[in-house]
């Protein structure tokens, strides 16, 4: 075999293997819970990734590679979460994308602390500026204060709290704490199982005669109990549910015992015509027709989170040489401002994405979740 004949057929192989090699799809791994009782969770979240997935992918992928989802279901469960990070490391995947709760995903936070980046929307989460996690939603210290300012706003100085004893529940008590007292703002507080059916001996404890406002800070269809309960006790005040309820979904399991008025603190989002940035009114307005005519079903605040997550893993895949350095990830975040429902704004202090700006509360009126009127 002649030099020029080896020469050339060392080159054709270079060749085929670097295009196998660009070929290869962008693995970006997620968690979310889809059976259990934080089902509605994951599986709203997960479905707007997935449209992504198929939207990005329709259009030729990114940088002439597809992506490809590979999802683990971790039930809400810190121990399957952590089963479910190390596989999808295993499986190489570039980020890891993690749609569950409190406790799981910080039992997840352990195994990559020298990546790949994980992205989370969860609020209560708050990773510190060290690690590799970042977060896409205001932190729950900033969802309590949107609710401290709307009470302020109506002259309101007390509430009544309805908490679940998981350790979301145990995030948002700690935030009425640090909140509410120095706001002047006098509360009830009391816990309830995750997995309970009832919550009217809760409900009776706290929601007394005067107190404008009840606010429900329990994630997952199991919440749907505080409304039955409220319901049956044929309570009146307006109620309030926390930002991972502002769904369809949720909406679907307590039409029955919907209350006279139902608030949320939810992303400005939800409501696209109080976005006023042209660019991220844009994206959402795109998001809202493209997902609805593939899912059939209505976007909500989880349908947003699940975006947030995308357009950042998007903005990486796109703008990162090498989303497989998890380093390079993390300067690009710390640095790059990212247009989504919001602009996810990190630095090297925080890794929390969005503030207080970024939420309003919600009412659902007519079909859909508006801006609240004021209390009375």
């Amino acid at each position: 075999m002649t030099l020029t004949r080896i020469v050339g057929l060392a080159l054709f192989a270079a060749f085929a293997a670097g295009t196998a090699q660009a070929a290869d799809p962008w693995v970006i791994g997620i968690i979310a819970p889809t059976t259990g009782p934080l089902t509605t969770v994951g599986l709203r979240q997960l479905s707007a990734v997935q449209w992504w997935e198929q939207d990005v992918n329709s259009k030729g992928g990114i940088r002439g590679r597809r992506v490809q989802i590979v999802h683990c279901n971790d039930e809400g469960s810190p121990e399957k979460a952590v089963t479910c990070a190390r596989d999808l490391i295993d499986k190489k995947s570039l980020l890891i994308l993690n749609s569950s709760v409190t406790g799981p995903i910080r039992a997840t936070m352990q195994l990559v602390t020298q990546g790949p980046v994980m992205i989370t929307p969860s609020p209560n989460v708050m990773p510190e500026a060290s690690t590799f996690v970042f977060q896409t939603s205001p932190s729950d210290l900033a969802l309590t204060q949107a609710i401290a300012d709307y009470l302020k706003e109506n002259h309101a100085d007390s509430l009544a709290i309805i908490a679940a004893t998981d350790a979301s529940g145990e995030v948002g008590v700690a935030s009425a704490a640090a909140i509410f007292p120095k706001s002047g703002i006098k509360y009830d507080l009391a816990r309830i199982d995750l997995r309970a059916n009832d919550a009217s001996v809760q409900l009776a404890n706290v929601a007394k005669a005067g107190v404008p406002l009840i606010y429900s800070n329990y994630s997952g269809a199991g919440a749907a109990a505080v409304v039955k309960s409220y319901s049956n006790l044929g309570l009146t005040q307006p109620l309030l549910i926390s930002y991972a309820n502002i769904s369809d979904s949720f909406i679907n399991v307590i039409k029955s015992d919907m209350p006279p008025r139902l608030l949320g603190t939810g992303l400005t989002a939800v409501s696209p015509e109080l976005i006023t940035d042209p660019e991220e009114r844009k994206r959402i307005e795109y998001f809202v027709t493209s997902y609805e005519a593939w899912k059939k079903e209505k976007m909500d605040n989880l349908s947003l989170q699940g975006l947030g997550l995308a357009d950042t893993a998007a903005a990486i895949l796109t703008q990162v040489d090498d989303p497989s350095n998890a380093v390079a990830v993390r300067d690009f975040l710390e640095k790059t401002p990212i247009k989504s429902i919001a602009t996810f704004r990190y630095s090297r202090e925080s890794h929390i994405g969005l503030g207080a700006k970024d939420i309003s509360i919600l009412e659902y009126k007519d079909g859909r979740w508006v801006k609240a009127a004021p209390l009375k």
